[in-house]
């Protein structure tokens, strides 16, 4: 048809990576070192479309701490390898979560010293990946609203450990570790302006950043994980934009480091499921990266290939989901370039 013709035109010769550098934005994606390593075809794709890369899970504690006594650096040493083959640097995905965390850690946590656990730990890793990974999220998802605390923070396994602190100790030692990496406090659902609980979380995290900046804690970013949903209207206006701006005022960037749409439930041929996609990528990223705060824009993968969305979040239908930008054949669909229209209108 007239209209494919046009879009194979459009897509022939994309490079988000190219589109995103001319507006000042770096853009990348999370890999598995083992993808890259027995799939030539897409690691070829990420060295042509990233100059970003993130370990989707061999920086988390499991990964990285078999026991207490020993860390197993194989696989992150496998991501730093490769992102240094594509000449990208590395953003650091997560050295505190209340997932992902062994069981001796559990114990540890309860029984043992946890203030000098969670040090070594960041120390350790942050040492290691020092000049590599130029930026960290420190802390993954502490504001937990229906923990009901008046600070509104997550009772992770971290925060019943050591409380509220738990927070500065990460970032300090993050800094100390490594005082030139930008250092990032990471969390879901602060994107739509038009679902209650997550209005109400933008505040909560607001007050967080406050009194942390305040303290002369050093952080450098407030990252947007940016898991958006196929079946909500993409009501990223200016209540987002707004949200943002007060992010910046306090002298943070904005990253946004876990973008994916959730096409589970959205109806249609594959056609119609990729202009949803696309539309809802396309207004998020506008409204994002029209605050000139905003550095980097991370998909949660590259290819439909390759997503965790298929595990996860499956299709009542069992057709294959197509949360990103590149389809299962490598190939750009309508979402990859809406992303590279949301990086041009940003402009040099």
């Amino acid at each position: 048809s007239a209209a494919s013709d046009v879009y194979k035109r459009q897509a022939q010769g994309l490079s988000l990576k190219t589109t995103a550098q001319r507006a000042g934005l770096r853009y990348g994606t999370a890999i598995e070192p083992q993808t890259v390593a027995a799939d030539p075809a897409f690691a070829a794709l990420v060295l042509d479309q990233c100059d970003l890369i993130t370990a989707e899970n061999a920086l988390k504690w499991n990964a990285l701490r078999p026991d207490r006594d020993h860390f197993d650096f194989a696989a992150a040493d496998q991501v730093a390898a490769f992102a240094r083959r594509a000449r990208a640097p590395m953003h650091g995905h997560t050295l505190v979560w209340h997932e992902a965390i062994p069981d001796w850690a559990i114990h540890e946590l309860k029984a043992g010293d946890p203030r000098a656990l969670l040090v070594d730990h960041i120390t350790t890793v942050v040492r290691r990946y020092a000049g590599r990974v130029v930026s960290w999220d420190v802390i993954n998802e502490p504001v937990e609203r229906n923990d009901r605390r008046p600070d509104g923070l997550r009772k992770s396994p971290w925060f019943e450990a050591l409380g509220p602190d738990y927070l500065e100790i990460a970032l300090r030692a993050a800094h100390a570790a490594d005082p030139n990496a930008r250092l990032a406090i990471a969390d879901y659902g602060l994107e739509y302006d038009d679902i209650g609980w997550m209005v109400e979380k933008r505040g909560t995290m607001l007050e967080l950043l406050r009194g942390l900046k305040a303290r002369g804690v050093p952080l450098h970013a407030l990252a947007l994980q940016g898991h958006l949903l196929g079946d909500h209207a993409p009501s990223f206006g200016a209540g987002l934009a707004a949200f943002l701006r007060e992010v910046a005022a306090l002298g943070l960037a904005i990253y946004v480091t876990e973008l994916d749409v959730n096409d589970q439930n959205v109806p249609g041929d594959i056609a119609q499921r990729d202009r949803v996609v696309a539309d809802i990528y396309g207004r998020f990223l506008r409204t994002v990266v029209a605050e000139p705060a905003t550095q980097i824009v991370v998909t949660w993968g590259l290819s439909d290939r390759y997503t965790s969305k298929t595990d996860f979040f499956p299709r009542p239908d069992h057709a294959p989901v197509r949360p990103l930008p590149f389809d299962a054949g490598l190939r750009p669909k309508p979402a990859a370039l809406a992303m590279a229209g949301a990086f041009s209108h940003r402009g040099p």
